[in-house]
């Protein structure tokens, strides 16, 4: 089985898909949500608003009869705008609410990519592959569910009431309170069952579109080289990054007033010139091959070869290439570099040739508190 197929996808979408999902317009939206708003929208408006709404008209209505067959043609545009004008609030709050619970269930997202044509739709094998999907079984299953809620609410709602309905054909005038209390009531337990299913429809969308952007292991694997870059390509710039700084270090040995070392493991090269250097600076460092390395070029270059394990061990580990050796080792390199005058005035002058200074192999210099 290749991997990667839809039985690998056992990963939770990262927050990187999700963002890219969105770019492209794929947001998974409710459709029963806005519906649901809307309906509420229209019952609790009706609710709030009949009689101011059911007055107005009567009297609109009134006055238009009173001019039936005396008014001009053109008049009865002025009808419809008035009608048109009293159901404006009404059909403005049921836009506003649609729209929020639109943006409620998806958010907002603008995406030209909705409007490229994708040809793919066009084939029967993606036409038959949706309708056995998860979301197509989901929607045939949402139909015969809301069918069965919404019938069945209705249903109960008109037996429930079924004498105030026989009751409405023995009033002896027509009166519309009745009729509409009936209606507005059978409404709102409609309304009930809407926003159950609103809310389950959310719920069940944000569920299908999570399952959809379910990510398996190379996917994971992939966009994590995508996010810190390939794991080969870190290291070779690792690789190269040491190459450059080594290769710097070693421009700069020449430039060293002495080179301490371990005597076999650690050798640095530090520089200190009197009047130029406020503190002796650390110019390369290096472990095994590399403090050979440094050892050997510095000896070619005719720089002082001194032994100090401590003081070497010391700059080693606290100090980086460019940096001045913290207060902690001045006395030790004041040390290293006092003999290496003497030595360079001994061979001068002559004399009594100096003695090295005596660090003791296992001793070490404590300069953790003047560190970081």
């Amino acid at each position: 089985m290749a991997e990667g197929g839809a039985q690998d996808k056992q990963h939770a979408p990262t927050a990187r898909r999700l963002a890219q999902a969105r770019e492209r317009g794929d947001v998974r939206r409710s459709a029963d949500l806005p519906k649901a708003a809307a309906v509420v929208a229209v019952t609790l408006g009706a609710l709030a608003a009949a009689a101011g709404i059911g007055a107005h008209l009567m009297d609109e209505c009134a006055a238009w009869l009173a001019m039936a067959g005396n008014a001009a043609p053109g008049v009865a545009a002025g009808w419809a705008a008035a009608t048109g004008a009293a159901f404006a609030p009404l059909l403005g709050l049921i836009a506003a609410v649609g729209l929020a619970a639109s943006l409620l269930s998806g958010g907002l997202v603008f995406s030209l990519g909705l409007l490229r044509p994708d040809f793919s739709k066009l084939m029967p094998n993606v036409g038959l592959g949706q309708l056995v999907s998860a979301q197509g079984l989901s929607e045939t299953a949402k139909a015969l569910v809301k069918f069965a809620l919404i019938g069945g609410v209705g249903a109960l709602g008109v037996v429930r009431r079924w004498p105030d309905f026989v009751a409405l054909a023995g009033l002896p005038m027509a009166d519309a309170g009745p009729v509409l209390a009936l209606v507005l009531g059978l409404l709102s337990e409609i309304c009930v069952a809407l926003v159950v299913l609103g809310a389950a429809d959310m719920a069940l969308q944000f569920w299908l579109h999570r399952q959809k952007l379910r990510m398996s292991d190379a996917e994971i694997r992939e966009e994590m080289k995508d996010v810190a870059g390939n794991p080969q390509v870190r290291q070779r710039q690792r690789q190269l990054a040491r190459r450059l700084a080594r290769a710097r270090q070693m421009r700069k040995i020449p430039e060293a007033s002495v080179i301490v070392t371990n005597p076999t493991h650690y050798a640095v090269a530090i520089r200190y010139r009197r009047g130029a250097d406020r503190a002796p600076m650390l110019l390369a460092k290096g472990v095994g091959l590399m403090a050979e390395e440094i050892v050997a070029r510095g000896r070619g270059h005719g720089i002082p070869v001194v032994q100090a394990p401590p003081l070497a061990r010391a700059v080693f580990r606290y100090v980086e290439p460019g940096e001045h050796v913290p207060v902690a080792l001045y006395r030790a390199c004041a040390e290293v570099l006092a003999y290496v005058w003497k030595m360079q005035r001994w061979r001068a002058q002559g004399g009594v040739r100096p003695r090295p200074p005596q660090m003791p192999a296992d001793q070490e210099i404590e300069v953790s508190r003047w560190v970081g």
